[in-house]
């Protein structure tokens, strides 16, 4: 039997090491971390004060393991196990949202539609499961149109759809989206319109019923017609349109009776007012909390931690500055021999952290074959965004991405 520590947190799945050790090291400043994983932990151990391997598919697995571990609390920030997370606290008696409120944020149509009986967000959409479903409903939402998998992350199987000779493609490519060997939760996919303006992020904590918006991120997408976010900067630029955006934000999670988590919503500014495009109940992704770490001293990594123990998180402002991320990628599909900088990391202003994601041999498929195939990152801070962006610029042109070009059927995506 595993010797109990005050204020244990139960966190399942590590996640990625490049995008979630810095959270993983917040967390674990605030709590004893025990960490129950679905394959072999490695760089986690030094964080964690104890760990298993489960099955994190099998509930009944996962809340035998979490007996064993004795928590005070649960917490993920791994986009697969949100639901699991709350039904297990549910079932321990420990600090959490309601498990329908998180499924409704996770199943995409079924959040349009709490939105839309509370009067909020009003987007045309509708939710199909064949093709034909589709086409019907294609006519009723109107073009153009975004066909996207009802529950999955990373704007993957996102594209936007002008007519009726694109859609067959588009709906094919959402329904059978997937992150490595995942799928969406839900089959079927959504259609809704397209909404133009720019794109922004609000990073949220939620306690005592009281809303509070933390970090706003300006996001940068490219691959068109694709929704690939190739950065974000923080914070976003201050205007009348994003406070009223914000506000929706809080609004939202009201109507979906969201409390005691940390919350990532997506959202556009568009002509008609702001428009909600997804509210995701966990940590934000990308790095996005630790930018807004960097330019703001708040630790949304470590608020996670306080919030899953039914503690007040620290949320007051340090600093006043700016930081920002940018993804690179390969001009075309590439089996990839080298990745790096062509001069020292010092020698860049402002450059927080760069690190490649990929190894040799490793091939990295644009979309529509591939997404999320980014060959390195960068953080940098500044005084503002025009800084960062002239720094990113600066990193952006020393990168060295080689190797041999894939042509279609060797750079095929395996099954």
């Amino acid at each position: 039997m595993t010797e109990r520590q005050p204020g244990r947190l139960l966190l399942l799945g590590g996640g990625y090491e490049p995008f979630r050790e810095y959270a993983l090291r917040s967390i674990a400043a605030r709590a004893p971390v025990a960490l129950l994983s679905a394959v072999p932990v490695t760089w986690e151990l030094p964080y964690v004060v104890a760990s298993e391997v489960v099955d994190l598919d099998d509930r009944h697995v996962v809340a035998e393991a979490a007996r064993r571990m004795r928590a005070d609390g649960v917490l993920t920030y791994d986009e697969r196990y949100v639901e699991l997370a709350a039904t297990l606290a549910g079932d321990l008696g420990l600090p959490y949202t309601d498990a329908g409120a998180i499924t409704t944020c996770r199943d995409k149509p079924r959040l349009r539609r709490v939105l839309q009986q509370h009067g909020l967000s009003p987007v045309r959409f509708g939710a199909a499961h064949e093709l034909s479903e589709a086409v019907r409903l294609a006519d009723e939402v109107g073009y153009p149109l975004v066909v996207k998998p009802r529950a999955l992350g990373g704007s993957i199987g996102v594209v936007r759809v002008d007519g009726p000779q694109q859609l067959a493609s588009a709906f094919e490519q959402a329904a059978d989206a997937r992150i490595g060997a995942v799928r969406s939760s839900y089959a079927g996919v959504l259609l809704e319109e397209c909404l133009e303006g720019p794109e922004y992020s609000v990073d949220c904590v939620t306690v005592g019923g009281h809303t509070t918006p933390v970090v706003t991120a300006e996001k940068i997408v490219d691959f068109h017609p694709y929704y690939e976010e190739v950065g974000h900067h923080v914070p976003a630029p201050s205007s009348p349109e994003l406070a009223e955006a914000i506000e929706l934000v809080v609004a939202v999670h009201r109507a979906v009776g969201l409390d005691r988590i940390v919350t990532h919503s997506e959202f556009r500014l568009t002509a008609a007012g702001p428009r909600i495009i997804e509210v995701n109940v966990r940590l934000g992704g990308d790095l996005i909390p630790q930018l807004g770490y960097l330019a703001s001293g708040v630790d949304l990594a470590a608020a996670c931690a306080d919030v899953a123990l039914g503690r007040v998180p620290d949320l007051v402002p340090r600093r006043s500055a700016a930081a920002a991320v940018r993804f690179f990628y390969p001009v075309g599909d590439l089996q990839v021999e080298h990745v790096g900088l062509d001069a020292p990391q010092q020698a860049f202003a402002g450059l927080e952290r760069f690190e490649t994601l990929v190894s040799p041999g490793d091939k990295l498929l644009l979309p529509p074959r591939g997404f999320l195939s980014r060959a390195a990152l960068a953080v940098v801070t500044g005084a503002d965004r025009r800084e960062c962006e002239a720094r990113l610029a600066a990193v952006g042109a020393s990168v060295v991405c080689e190797g041999r070009a894939l042509g279609p059927v060797e750079g095929a995506a395996p099954e």
